[in-house]
């Protein structure tokens, strides 16, 4: 018969104190890893060609747009040489601009 067991001892499948090794931080996830980008919205795709004012500039006629320094101008579309129709992203205003005082937007 087995020997009755005391309660003292240790048993023989414990396992000896192992060390705290800190474990090496993970590698970023590679573009395939890494989640999808969310798609562009509408409001972002369908602001044509885009410029931005490098000057300011006050409406002469009611069918022009009156834009500040820096401001945007999206859905850019040349009319004749010096003209362009575009619409003021800051004032949402639709009209005639001076080429000349704008830079497209790449």
């Amino acid at each position: 018969p087995a020997a009755a067991s005391t309660g003292s001892a240790v048993p023989a499948a414990a396992s000896p104190v192992q060390q705290y090794q800190p474990k090496e931080p993970s590698p970023p996830p590679t573009p395939a890893q890494a989640a999808p980008a969310a798609a562009p919205t509408a409001e972002a795709t369908d602001r044509g060609r885009c410029f931005r004012a490098l000057y300011d500039y006050t409406a002469q006629d009611d069918d022009e747009v009156t834009f500040n320094e820096g401001d945007v101008v999206t859905n850019g579309d040349p009319i004749d040489e010096g003209w362009m129709y575009g619409i003021v992203e800051r004032t949402g205003q639709f009209g005639m601009l001076p080429s000349n005082y704008v830079e497209e937007l790449l």
